[in-house]
Formats: structure tokens, sequence, C-alpha cells
């Protein structure tokens, strides 16, 4: 795999896919992939690696560690294309911000029980040919390193024969933890490495547990790999 940068400058997955949006909500999703990518490449010298592993076309679940607010919008800003992202309900309480990450395609999760409504949508949309960016670690690492996943993003992409791609984020945590109000400017480098794509071909027959860990695996190497060294 090239470990060249790929800027939202680089030629577009997923951008001439047909789906649900109209030109210009599309236009504005790229400025605001646009905008971000400059903010964080500004402060934090983000660096995006194997971005062209993200599929063109068709159902696609993205799958990444979790370490800090930054998360979505570090891994969004990597590329230019749709991606829908799932997050907390609690977090459409501000009317405003509530507005913002609708505008780019957010869907609400519920945290308390089963949360079939955002199960349901992101179904909806990958049967629709879209792509999903997910978290199962379900919160922020407290400390930086990878927790648990929980398996049910696999019995989704099962059902909709999605393509699934590992995604390792590293150096969020150490600029912006949980335990911190205000991100540090100027920190250890931001960088997000895209994975090798997983298509339904390769994992079927597998049971939730065992995409799980194929993709969790793939996920640690590559954390593993690009992770700030911390002093001793």
């Amino acid at each position: 795999m090239s470990e060249t940068p790929v800027s939202p400058a680089a030629p577009s997955p997923r951008s001439k896919s047909k789906d649900r949006r109209s030109l210009r909500h599309v236009a504005w999703v790229y400025l605001c992939q646009f905008s971000v990518y400059v903010f964080f490449k500004t402060f934090f010298r983000i660096k995006h690696i194997g971005a062209r592993n993200i599929p063109r076309s068709g159902p696609t679940m993205m799958v990444a560690n979790h370490q800090s607010f930054f998360d979505p919008p570090a891994i969004g800003c990597g590329y230019y294309g749709v991606t829908s992202c799932l997050a907390r309900k609690s977090l459409f309480k501000s009317k405003l911000f509530a507005a913002l990450i609708s505008s780019i395609d957010t869907i609400p999760l519920e945290t308390e029980g089963l949360g079939y409504q955002g199960i349901k949508e992101t179904m909806r949309r990958l049967k629709n040919g879209e792509a999903i960016l997910i978290f199962p670690e379900g919160q922020r690492s407290f400390d930086g390193e990878l927790c648990e996943f929980t398996t049910g993003y696999a019995n989704i992409a099962s059902k909709a024969k999605a393509t699934l791609v590992p995604i390792a984020i590293s150096g969020a945590f150490e600029v912006f933890p949980r335990t911190k109000k205000y991100p540090t400017l100027f920190g250890p480098r931001i960088v997000v490495e895209y994975g090798a794509p997983i298509p339904p071909e390769e994992y079927a027959g597998l049971s939730a547990d065992e995409i799980n860990a194929l993709v969790l695996e793939r996920i640690k190497t590559m954390y593993e790999r690009n992770r700030p060294r911390r002093k001793s």
C-alpha cells in the first residue's frame, strides 16, 4: 500500500455514484470536507494514507477506532465523497449543531435500548448503495488504546452485502482526549489510514464474531504502525 497522503484534491472515490442526494447537497459536503481538511492540515499536520481503498460505488461500511471528537471529521476530510456517520442521539440536542451534522448526513443513534431507528436507517442507506462510517467501540477511548468492538455492525454488513473498510486513526487522542475541553494545536500529527477493502465475498459464511476479529486485527496493525511514540 502506498504511504503517500491523499488530500481531498485527489480524484474522488464515490463522487460519481448515483444516490438520493442533489448536486447542491454534494457540493455542500465537498465544501465542508475541504474546509475541514485545511483546518486539520494547518493545526495538526494531518496525513491520510490509502484513501483510494474506499470503493467508488456500492454499499460500504467504514469501520474505525474512536479516540476523539475529531475522529469523524478527520476521517471524512481525507477524500471527496458523501458518507453518512452514526452519532449518538444526544449530539442532536443543540438545534444549531443538529442542523449542521444533519446537513452532512449524520444518522442519530439511540444509546439506550436497541436503537432500531438508527439501525433501520443504516440498513436502508447501505441497500441504496451508500457509505456509512461507524465506530464500534461505542465511545471515545479513555487512554488512546483500542477497546473491544461491538459486533452489531458485522450483522448489518452481512445483511446488506456491504464492503467493509477498516480504518485506523492515531494521534487524535494526544491532541484532543476526552479529558480536555480544548484541543492542543500543533501537537502530534494525526494519521488516518484507510485499509484494504474487505468485499462481502471474502467474509461470506463467517460469524459476526469472526468478521469483527478480521476487521479489528487489520485496524490494530495500522494503528500500531502509525501511533505517536510516547516519551518514556
